[in-house]
């Protein structure tokens, strides 16, 4: 090779590396002079989800930068969409706001199509958000960050004021919604506890005499002891259940599969006493007796715990008790600083507090 060769090589390489250096200095001050545009434009770019994903907000209901896996996937499409928010270089925070969630769910008429892929979800995220009084197995072995919170903890009770134009027409309200056409036993019925409800329900309208409003099961038989003084209707909106909700004296929750029960939080909201399964698995700590109402365990101690509550109805004060103690700002603030904590890239690192619906 001669060196005339050798001159033209190394004159071409020293051309090419001046290109690149050149190219690498363009994209670097474009980069210094634009990166807070472009940070800024991903936060714009955060998506609004859906189930089984939520979104969380700032206290000026801004899109915070952090995704919500609150019920195991049900299809292939909740899996692209997890490595989807993920590539977006979203984080992830579980809460347990579906029955079981994360751990086992017991509900025999539950899709199963978690369990066929073996969906890990502790593994998903950076940190959990619990209802339990025991966190299931997988939470407490996972070394995640844990915070016991409901989301139900962060209803707005300003917009559930009692309405003092709504008189009472019954003395309780069971929710439980239609299975199907012929009242076999399906997903409503064992959330609910239908099977529980039906003996207490003998014990309320026989020996207690009670008028009751039963929502859902309206294909249902039970005893004849409420006949003339239950009334089933089917599923109501929103707001004409609202309404019926505080025809109510107090509301009967069985349900034990239940892990935030938002129905707890609008009734102690507006004012009404709740008269709740002690193994509930979620809402259990809005319930202290002589408060905001009674615990009772099966149709044996239910009898003691409707006494206590219909011979001192107008004791409780269910209403003052959640604005003392839960809410957004006081547990939409234990959310945000906790967030904060165990997020380093969190968008809002000075909210006041945080939410997971506006």
């Amino acid at each position: 090779m001669n060196q005339k060769y050798i001159r033209m090589l190394m004159n071409n390489i020293l051309q090419i590396s001046l290109v690149l250096l050149v190219i690498i200095i363009i994209v670097s001050i474009i980069f210094y002079k634009y990166q807070n545009y472009i940070s800024i434009l991903s936060e714009n770019d955060i998506p609004l989800v859906d189930f089984p994903f939520k979104n969380m907000f700032d206290d000026e209901n801004k899109l915070l930068n952090i995704i919500l896996i609150s019920a195991p996937f049900r299809e292939k499409i909740h899996e692209d969409n997890y490595e989807l928010y993920k590539s977006m270089g979203l984080s992830f925070c579980g809460i347990s706001s579906y029955i079981n969630f994360p751990g086992h769910i017991k509900n025999p008429y539950e899709d199963r199509y978690h369990e066929e892929k073996n969906h890990d979800y502790p593994s998903m995220v950076d940190a959990w958000l619990h209802c339990f009084r025991s966190p299931p197995v997988n939470l407490q072995t996972s070394q995640l960050p844990l915070l016991r919170l409901c989301e139900s903890d962060l209803k707005d009770f300003e917009k559930f004021k009692p309405d003092p134009s709504i008189k009472k027409e019954y003395d309780f309200m069971y929710v439980c919604l239609q299975d199907n056409e012929t009242c076999q036993n399906g997903w409503q019925s064992y959330n609910r506890n239908w099977y529980l409800a039906k003996k207490c329900l003998e014990i309320m309208c026989g020996e207690f005499k009670l008028k009751g409003i039963l929502v859902g099961r309206t294909n249902c038989e039970f005893t004849n002891k409420c006949d003339g003084i239950v009334k089933t209707i089917p599923q109501l909106d929103f707001d004409k259940f609202q309404i019926e909700l505080q025809k109510c004296n107090f509301l009967f929750v069985p349900n034990i599969s239940d892990a935030s029960p938002r129905i707890l939080t609008e009734a102690i909201c507006y004012n009404i006493p709740v008269l709740v399964n002690y193994n509930i698995m979620g809402g259990w700590h809005y319930v202290v007796s002589g408060v905001t109402g009674e615990f009772f365990i099966n149709d044996r101690d239910v009898g003691s715990a409707l006494r206590s509550l219909t011979t001192n109805l107008h004791g409780y004060y269910p209403r003052n008790y959640f604005i003392k103690n839960h809410g957004k700002k006081k547990d939409g603030k234990r959310l945000a600083q906790f967030l904060i904590s165990h997020y380093p890239s969190i968008n809002n690192k000075n909210m006041k507090y945080a939410t997971i619906a506006i």
